[in-house]
C-alpha cells in the first residue's frame, strides 16, 4: 500500500566504523529558489519534473561498484529486519556509482522519481547493494550521524523557470543476511557489500517523504468463449459463456476480487492500482480449458493455463488490458459408446467441439483393401453419418454398415472397450475390402443378411444395449432393441 500516498525512499547500507568524516554537499546545478526541507515535498500544481538525483556520503570507501534499486514493499525504519524485508526489490538498476574515496556521491534518479510522483509505483524507497560482495564494504553516513544525511535533490520547470529543492532522508538503516531478525533502525552508519569472504551481505535502505499524485486506475478482462472447435483461438460464431466465475489474484495467489461473466461472456476488473495481477477462471463441470496462447493475436486466444490461471502481468497507470481470455472446450466422458448422431453433430459444423478430427483417419474395411474407404475428414465422417454418401438410398445396408461401423470405430478410438463386438469389426472389414455400397443390390441374400446383422450389432453397441454402456452427455441414444438406422 502507499505510506499515505507519499514517496518513501528507503536506503540498506554497510556499516563501519569511522571517524571524523565530514564534508560538503555536492554543489547544486541550480541554486535559483533553492529550499532544504526536512518532512513531505510535494510538487507544485502545474510543476514537470526536469531531473531528480539521489545522493549519499560515503565515510569509508570499498572502490566497489554500488547499484540503486526500486523497494518494492513497505518497512518501517525501526523495525525492519533481513527476514522481514525479504528481498523486496527490483532487480533492475536505476543507475550506480564507484566509490575511491571519502566524499559524496550523486545518482541520476530521474526516471524512478518520475515514476513516483506519477503513482506508477509505490515510493517504498531506495535499496543500495554492492556488485562484489568480497571486502572492503562500503560505510555511508545515516541521518542519526548528524552530519552529511543522504537527500535528494530535486529540479522542476514551473511557469517558465527552474526551481530546485533538496528533500532529506526520512528513513535509513541497513540490513544484514546472517542476523535475519536483527535491526539497525537507530544507527549511524549503514553498509553495503561484506568485510570479509565469510562475513554476511548487507543491504542499505533509505526513504524521503514525497507526495505523489494519485496514479491513474487500471482495468483488466476480457472474455470467456465456447471454444467448439477446441483450437484456442476466438473465431467467427463462437458464444460467450454466461455466468462463469472469475477471480481477480495477486502474483502470490491471493484472491484480491471475484466476478461472473456477463451474458455474452465478458468480464471486467476496474478501479485498480497500478502493480501486478492474474486471472483465474473458475471452469464449470464438463468443460475443460483451451489450448493456451495460440495463434499470433493475444487479444482472441485462451490464457490460462490446466487450472484456470493466467501468468502474472504488470498494469501500469492508466491502462486498460482487455486480452485476458478462456476458452471452454467440452470434456468427452469416457468407457463408454455414443451414437452415430453424436459424433456428426461433433464434426466442426455446428456449436459443438469438433471431437471426430482427432481420431482420423479410419478405414471402413482393411487399409488399402480395393473397395475400402478411407475416412480422412470430418466432412466425409459426416456424409457416411447422415447417410449422404455415394449411392445413399434408405435400403442400401452397406451404407447402414458404413455408418454404424464408423461410429463404433471412433467410440473405439476414444477410449471405449469393443471387446463385446469380438471379430465383427475385422470380419465386416475384410467383407468391405472387397465390396463398396455400389454392389448392394448384387449381394446375395445371405450377404445381404450378413452386411445388416453386423450394422445391427454395431447399432446396438453405439446404442449402449451392449458393451460398456451409452454416454449421457450422447442425447441421440435410442431404446434397445431397434433396428439399426
Amino acid at each position: 500500500m502507499f505510506k499515505s500516498a507519499k514517496l518513501l525512499i528507503p536506503v540498506v547500507a554497510l556499516a563501519l566504523v569511522i571517524a571524523g568524516c565530514s564534508s560538503e554537499k555536492t554543489p547544486m546545478q541550480s541554486t535559483q529558489n533553492l529550499a532544504a526541507l526536512s518532512g513531505a515535498f510535494e510538487l507544485p500544481a502545474g510543476a514537470t519534473l526536469e531531473s531528480a538525483s539521489f545522493n549519499v556520503f560515503v565515510g569509508n570507501p570499498s572502490g566497489q561498484h554500488v547499484n540503486v534499486h526500486r523497494i518494492t514493499a513497505d518497512w518501517a525504519e525501526m523495525t525492519v529486519t533481513w527476514n522481514s524485508f525479504d528481498s523486496a526489490f527490483d532487480a533492475a538498476v536505476y543507475g550506480g556509482f564507484t566509490n575511491t574515496t571519502v566524499d559524496w556521491y550523486s545518482v541520476d534518479v530521474t526516471t524512478l522519481v518520475g515514476q513516483w510522483l506519477a503513482g506508477t509505483y509505490p515510493n517504498y524507497g531506495i535499496l543500495l547493494d554492492q556488485d562484489l560482495l568480497d571486502w572492503p564494504r562500503t560505510l555511508y553516513f545515516s541521518k542519526e550521524f548528524g552530519e552529511n544525511p543522504a537527500y535528494l535533490h530535486i529540479c522542476y520547470e514551473l511557469n517558465g523557470s527552474s526551481q530546485c529543492v533538496d528533500v532529506t532522508v526520512d528513513m535509513d538503516t541497513y540490513v544484514l543476511e546472517n542476523e535475519g531478525n536483527a535491526n539497525y533502525g537507530a544507527v549511524e552508519f549503514v553498509y553495503t557489500g561484506r568485510y570479509a569472504e565469510a562475513e554476511p551481505n548487507k543491504w542499505a535502505l533509505f526513504w524521503f517523504d514525497l507526495t505523489a499524485d494519485e496514479p491513474e486506475l487500471a482495468c483488466i478482462g476480457d472474455r470467456v468463449w465456447y471454444d467448439t472447435n477446441c483450437d484456442g483461438i476466438q473465431d467467427e460464431g463462437e458464444l460467450g459463456a454466461s455466468g462463469i466465475t472469475v477471480h481477480l489474484m495477486d502474483c502470490e495467489g491471493g484472491i484480491l476480487g471475484e466476478t461472473t461473466t456477463d451474458a455474452m461472456g465478458y468480464y471486467q476488473f476496474c478501479d485498480l492500482m497500478p502493480g501486478s495481477y492474474k486471472i483465474h477462471f473458475v471452469l464449470p463441470a464438463g468443460f475443460y480449458q483451451a489450448p493456451q496462447d495460440q495463434g499470433a493475436n493475444d487479444a482472441v486466444d485462451s490464457d490460462a493455463d490446466a487450472n484456470g490461471l493466467t501468468i502474472c502481468t504488470e498494469l501500469v497507470a492508466g491502462e486498460t488490458d482487455l486480452t485476458w481470455d478462456l476458452g471452454l472446450c467440452e470434456e468427452m466422458e469416457t468407457g463408454c459408446t455414443r451414437t452415430p448422431g453424436y459424433w456428426k453433430t461433433h464434426a466442426g459444423f455446428g456449436p459443438q467441439a469438433n471431437v471426430v478430427s482427432q481420431y482420423l483417419p479410419i478405414w471402413l474395411g482393411t487399409a488399402g483393401g480395393a473397395k475400402s474407404v478411407a475416412v480422412t475428414d470430418s466432412t466425409l465422417a459426416v456424409a457416411i453419418l447422415d447417410f449422404k454418401y455415394a449411392e445413399a438410398t434408405a435400403s442400401n445396408g452397406i451404407l447402414k454398415l458404413y455408418r454404424n461401423l464408423l461410429a463404433a470405430k471412433l467410440n473405439v478410438a476414444a477410449g471405449t472397450s469393443g471387446a463385446v463386438l469380438g471379430t465383427a469389426v475385422a470380419d465386416a472389414d475384410a467383407f468391405l475390402a472387397m465390396y463398396n455400397s455400389a454392389n448392394w443390390s448384387s449381394l446375395s441374400k445371405s450377404q445381404r443378411a450378413q452386411v445388416l446383422g453386423w450394422a445391427s450389432l454395431f447399432d446396438q453397441y453405439n446404442n449402449g444395449c451392449i458393451g460398456p454402456g451409452h454416454c449421457e452427455s450422447d442425447p441421440y441414444g435410442e431404446d434397445c432393441g431397434d433396428d439399426a438406422n
